[in-house]
């Protein structure tokens, strides 16, 4: 099992390809809690769609983690080395805050485990990989794009150190309603 970062109580785990950790994804992806804020209540996960997502995701060198609090699966993230093209933000936009040369990332995280959230642990597991991004992957900025309903997780944004850079309206489809993005970032 591969460490990205840990503290006393928060671990974030490279995700596994085996049916333990695809079975995890799964459960957190049919939990209303959880889609209402990720993919959106008509999206339909099944053991192989997580599989094939999962593939599709390394094909991308996406890294795909599990957060674990106290031992025990909480949540999940995701990043990747970006630019304006594949994270689908206007060129001009994106250029103001990431500069010709810059190591870019983006990431992606969410509590599965709905009793934990509201504790801290979000902003812990957020900070632990942010960190490990700015140090370890040598990354200049870190950029984050909630849907600008998602209030619970722009607060957890806004604890870690993220500012709000520009809104893309219309950016992603979730429900059959296009939800606009608040593109927020960190930098070094």
């Amino acid at each position: 099992m591969e460490i990205i970062a840990a503290d006393s109580s928060v671990t974030i785990r490279k995700m596994e390809p085996a049916e333990r950790d695809f079975r995890l994804f799964l459960k957190w992806m049919t939990d209303p809690e959880t889609m209402k804020y990720w993919e959106g209540m008509t999206v339909r996960f099944t053991y192989e769609k997580v599989v094939e997502q999962y593939r599709e995701h390394q094909a991308e060198k996406v890294e795909q983690c599990i957060i674990e609090y106290e031992g025990a699966p909480a949540g999940y993230c995701q990043y990747c080395l970006l630019n304006a093209a594949y994270f689908e933000v206007p060129a001009e936009e994106y250029t103001k805050f990431v500069k010709k040369g810059e190591r870019a990332y983006g990431i992606d995280i969410f509590l599965g485990e709905v009793r934990l959230r509201n504790r801290g642990i979000g902003t812990r597991a957020l900070s632990l990989l942010a960190d490990a991004l700015l140090r370890g992957h040598q990354a200049d900025v870190i950029l984050i794009d909630p849907k600008v309903h998602n209030a619970r997780a722009i607060r957890c944004y806004h604890k870690c150190g993220f500012a709000d850079y520009f809104v893309v309206p219309h950016r992603e489809l979730q429900d059959g309603i296009y939800h606009d993005s608040l593109i927020m970032g960190l930098r070094k």
